[in-house]
């Protein structure tokens, strides 16, 4: 099991580099954050730093660790230029790109920044989930081709070049899914899914998953399943534990669903826990190790769970 490191709560560019480099030097999978363009509550004027640009600059300031989005929006870029895009930076981070894909969903983002131009908003779900899979599409051409051709009901490319092609061959293109029509298609056209919230979520869509890639001959040794828990509570003992379970149920939330699938506990807790995981398939999961509130309580955070968790899966 691999463990990736989520690093959007870092805020600054220096703060990520600085955690980055902590990650690395403790020899996790990755680094990741979610690839939106304003903060996502209140105001939404919290820090937000471009997801491509950050992690490009991330990527070339680092030397082993992967790189990517915790999922990329599929409504922020041509798919064309995303895969010309993708291609130079596994160029320029030698082989060390991640591709995470998920449809889009903030409406704010599809209104504020017209991404369907026009004035037109956010489309329907339906709509969302037919415009991945052509990226998918476009995506898995280009990366392996350097002159491609393709005709879909969103795009048509005529001998759209990419030149130089990925260093990693084949590239793995991974896709974000929850519901049943996109974990379908994740399952048929993509190489991977990645699968986001506490083991009860995961267990339902890895569930779904597994149906469709038994559908297609597909076994779990064919794809790449990976999670994101963007908040991993790593208690010191069980008196620790307990208390953080009663103050959550003091501001309302149901701590039996916490005990039994969410990602708290101490190390033997949260060791059972992502062994649940792993038995659904699960190689690689995208987390941030709490409880910290500087960088460098995060990397002795982060060095605790490689210790007390990580190296007993």
């Amino acid at each position: 099991m691999e463990f990736g490191v989520y690093l959007r709560s870092a805020q600054t560019y220096q703060k990520m580099l600085e955690l980055s480099r902590a990650a690395e030097e403790l020899d996790y999978y990755g680094v990741f954050v979610n690839d939106h363009v304003e903060g996502l509550s209140g105001d939404r004027k919290e820090p937000y730093w471009e997801a491509w640009t950050l992690m490009t600059g991330i990527g070339v300031e680092t030397k082993k660790i992967r790189v990517g989005q915790i999922t990329l929006f599929n409504s922020m870029r041509n798919p064309a230029l995303l895969a010309k895009m993708t291609a130079t930076l596994d160029q320029m981070t030698g082989g060390r790109y991640e591709l995470i894909l998920g449809a889009g969903w903030s409406e704010p983002e599809y209104e504020g920044y017209d991404l369907m131009e026009k004035g037109r908003g956010m489309p329907s779900a339906g709509e969302r989930v037919s415009r991945l899979k052509e990226s998918v599409d476009i995506l898995k051409g280009m990366l392996h081709n350097e002159v491609f051709n393709y005709e879909g009901k969103y795009w048509k490319l005529k001998e759209a070049m990419n030149v130089p092609q990925p260093v990693q061959k084949p590239f793995r293109i991974s896709v974000g899914a929850r519901q049943p029509r996109m974990i379908k298609i994740t399952a048929k056209y993509a190489d991977g899914i990645n699968s986001s919230g506490n083991l009860q979520n995961i267990s339902r869509i890895l569930g779904i998953y597994h149906k469709n890639l038994e559908t297609l001959g597909k076994t779990v040794d064919d794809v790449f399943i990976s999670g994101f828990a963007p908040s991993v509570y790593l208690m010191k003992n069980e008196a620790e534990y307990e208390e953080t379970l009663q103050k959550w149920k003091a501001r309302g939330t149901d701590i039996n669903v916490s005990r039994e699938h969410g990602f708290i506990g101490t190390s033997e807790v949260l060791i059972e826990k992502w062994r649940r995981a792993m038995d659904m398939g699960m190689k690689m999961s995208i987390i941030n190790v709490r409880p910290s509130t500087t960088i460098p309580e995060n990397a002795e955070m982060l060095a605790r769970f490689k210790d007390e968790v990580a190296s007993q899966l």
